[in-house]
């Protein structure tokens, strides 16, 4: 426990309070005989339970270099439901905002440009999505943390796959949802995000992250197809 603790504070560049752990450690063995304070049952179900949550949202960004194109049939059956598919390229954030600028809130690009993971990442292949008009948020979500909102995606996920074993429900990043709404408007004539805040996926810092309109939001469940 204290040797966690100690790497932890030199991580975030709290070098003196590293160092008197480390003190309060070399005191704890010279006095105990062990090298360390041993994580309790709970601490332990914590520490799996937040590795568990981090691994969401990795497995998702995994997840989007193994897309498929739907089926006529399966984009069919899934249409009835309120499903529309929209295409999406590979491009970062950055390229969408500066390539239509008028299109985003003022602001956005300089916005993006600050934030690296906005600025540098490039979803690794083309990519068709649906997204539900008529139910486009999971209710109860608003407002709830990402690692919560992930774990609500992934519950519907499964159910899902029930019937269509190859497709997945996920959060995804900023830029496919820029570009997703960009294509409704053109198909539409209307805007996807009118009256909802969607939480992507990307993660701005260290603590926080953003959704598509800088608060926490709705967890929007876009429907990706997978190779069987």
């Amino acid at each position: 426990m204290l040797r966690h603790a100690e790497k932890h504070c030199d991580s975030l560049g709290l070098k003196g309070l590293a160092k008197a752990i480390a003190g309060i450690r070399q005191d704890y063995k010279e006095r105990i005989g062990e090298d360390d304070i041993p994580l309790t049952v709970s601490d332990q179900k914590v520490s799996q339970e937040a590795s568990l949550k981090t691994d969401l949202r990795q497995q998702t960004y995994e997840l989007l270099a193994l897309v498929r194109e739907p089926t006529e049939e399966e984009k069919e059956t899934l249409k009835k439901r309120g499903i529309v598919f929209l295409f999406t390229e590979i491009k970062s954030l950055f390229q969408v905002v500066s390539q239509d600028s008028n299109y985003f809130w003022s602001g956005e690009q300089e916005y993006v440009d600050s934030k690296t993971e906005l600025r540098d990442y490039v979803p690794p292949v083309p990519l068709q999505v649906g997204l539900n008009f008529e139910n486009p948020a999971i209710p109860g979500s608003f407002n709830k943390s990402k690692s919560v909102q992930l774990e609500m995606i992934e519950e519907q996920s499964q159910e899902l796959q029930k019937e269509f074993p190859d497709a997945r429900l996920v959060m995804l990043p900023s830029t496919i949802y820029a570009q997703a709404d960009k294509a409704y408007k053109e198909k539409t004539g209307e805007v996807f995000f009118k009256n909802i805040f969607a939480r992507a996926l990307d993660q701005t810092s260290g603590v926080s992250s953003m959704s598509m309109s800088g608060v926490p939001g709705l967890a929007m469940a876009a429907l990706v197809r997978f190779p069987r």
